[in-house]
């Protein structure tokens, strides 16, 4: 008699779960965790990518204070850097295991996976192929939104004079690269600390100074005439001072509010100052014009792969979510915080 003894198949269960940064209340950064959270699947239009890199944005922290509604519980994260888990119906174009950067505008990219629409997905071959993962989270929101600011919003033309306010952040120094090699012909930061003026020197400035020594500096490169173009994300008392700064004509692009309060502009301010006051946010673009963002988003990766815009990338563990969040919310930060999904 023959015993014969097969050995049992075995069977591998897939992953339904996976860690995900989240927050329950507003509030600060303490209310943010590390979770498990299901894993999302691929709906049509959309696919799913196994994140490697996720950026950290200061929008995140007004999105965690509450500043701008979002639904409870909310998963944070608009940038990621990882390969093509699954791909929804109707989308074209990937494949499970390409390697792609997106921006996950509804959140989320602080994940393990993430899903994401098709259009603001771009596939890291040819030219952006050699990009490292990092720096394409680094540069997903901050390059594409310094882009945006200075063309779309900003108009800048050959010749005029930049003032970027938070010089020393992820969009102050790519905008003053990118405002460089635009044509400006005077680029000026403005930061709140000396480190950090140090810091924001190094990315093309041609002077950086304080919100004190702002204006008398506008007035002495400009020879009085004001600069053409002011690119806003602090807020605060400050703004309603912008103006100040302004050549005729000149325009105030606002595309953030760090110091979390608002001011108010009467309807007859542009008139009276011959000056433009204008919006630009990222989420905004995405939903009105996706063509353009999409134009922006794949100019901005090949500039940095290109070497022709420098992001300072600082990695952290996923589990350092908090304390990117308390730099950035303490004005401390410099450069860009990006997580490493994987540690």
């Amino acid at each position: 008699m023959t015993n014969t003894s097969q050995t049992p198949e075995t069977t591998q269960t897939p992953e339904t779960t996976m860690r995900a940064v989240r927050f329950e209340s507003f509030g600060g950064p303490s209310v943010l965790t590390v979770a498990e959270a299901p894993i999302p699947e691929a709906q049509p239009g959309r696919v799913t990518v196994d994140v490697e890199y996720a950026g950290v944005n200061f929008a995140e922290v007004m999105f965690r204070r509450g500043q701008f509604p979002v639904d409870l519980p909310h998963f944070p994260g608009l940038e990621a850097v990882g390969r093509v888990r699954a791909v929804g119906a109707g989308v074209t174009g990937f494949a499970p295991g390409d390697r792609v950067a997106a921006l996950t505008l509804g959140g989320g990219g602080n994940a393990e996976v993430v899903e994401v629409g098709a259009e603001h997905t771009v596939r890291l071959d040819g030219e952006l192929a050699e990009l490292d993962g990092a720096l394409a989270a680094g540069a997903l929101c901050n390059v594409t939104t310094a882009l945006g600011l200075l063309t779309s919003a900003g108009h800048l033309a050959e010749g005029e004079t930049v003032v970027v306010l938070a010089a020393a952040g992820g969009v102050g120094t790519a905008a003053a690269q990118l405002a460089r090699s635009l044509g400006a012909t005077t680029v000026i930061g403005v930061t709140s600390t000396p480190a950090k003026a140090e810091y924001a020197r190094g990315f093309g400035y041609d002077s950086v100074v304080s919100y004190e020594e702002i204006e008398r500096e506008v007035a002495e490169r400009t020879g009085g005439v004001g600069a053409d173009l002011v690119l806003d994300s602090v807020g605060g008392a400050f703004r309603s001072s912008v103006t100040a700064l302004l050549a005729a004509f000149g325009r105030h692009v606002i595309f953030g509010n760090a110091a979390a309060e608002d001011v108010t502009f009467e309807g007859n301010h542009p008139w009276y100052t011959n000056s433009s006051l204008v919006g630009y946010n990222l989420g905004g673009v995405a939903g009105r014009a996706p063509a353009l963002l999409r134009a922006h988003l794949e100019r901005a990766l090949t500039e940095v792969a290109k070497g022709g815009v420098r992001v300072d990338v600082k990695t952290l563990p996923l589990k350092d979510v908090v304390h990117a969040h308390e730099l950035l919310e303490t004005r401390a930060s410099t450069g860009k915080y990006v997580l490493d999904v994987r540690a």
